[in-house]
């Protein structure tokens, strides 16, 4: 918290100095975020923000990321979506969820989803989820499973039609 009152202190030289080192620090900052996953630009704006650098240090700090590639809504939306396919499986609509949080805009990320799931059989995967969480509920009643999984893949993005088809099809034609 000092250092936050520190460098907004120290900004207002009369030396430009103390302003490219803030600048530089929120670079090395970015550069450090950066190694570990894309991120959006409002998030990276955020991630400047909570971090106490001024305005005018965060607005040259977006252009030079931009500038480098480092903040790319596009590019996020195809990692983020690609990385939800591989770990943790989700209907379109809950991934669109997702990506409007991070501040990617709708058309963008429509864009996105169309061409990521142009070949991801959705059914399938609620299918396989609605197989894998059902193993967990063997004791209860068939209408607890019901309400139980059908909650989860809900959450999860699956549309409430393809969720109550599937689980149609596995509880009761011993699917």
């Amino acid at each position: 918290m000092d250092k936050r009152k520190n460098l907004k202190g120290r900004k207002n030289n009369s030396q430009g100095s103390t302003d490219s080192d803030e600048l530089e620090r929120a670079k090395s900052y970015l550069d450090l975020l950066f190694k570990y996953r894309p991120r959006t630009e409002q998030e990276t704006r955020e991630r400047l923000e909570e971090k106490g650098y001024s305005p005018e240090v965060i607005g040259e700090a977006m252009d030079w990321a931009k500038a480098t590639g480092n903040v790319d809504d596009r590019l996020f939306a195809k990692y983020f979506i690609e990385d939800r396919k591989r770990n943790k499986p989700t209907g379109r609509s809950g991934l669109y969820r997702k990506l409007l949080e991070y501040g990617v805009d709708r058309e963008v990320a429509n864009d996105a989803l169309d061409e990521a799931l142009a070949d991801y059989d959705q059914a399938e995967k609620c299918r396989e989820l609605a197989k894998k969480r059902l193993r967990r509920y063997e004791g209860d009643d068939v209408k607890a499973k019901y309400r139980k999984t059908s909650s989860f893949l809900v959450r999860r993005g699956f549309s409430r039609g393809e969720v109550k088809q599937v689980l149609k099809e596995l509880l009761f034609n011993d699917g």
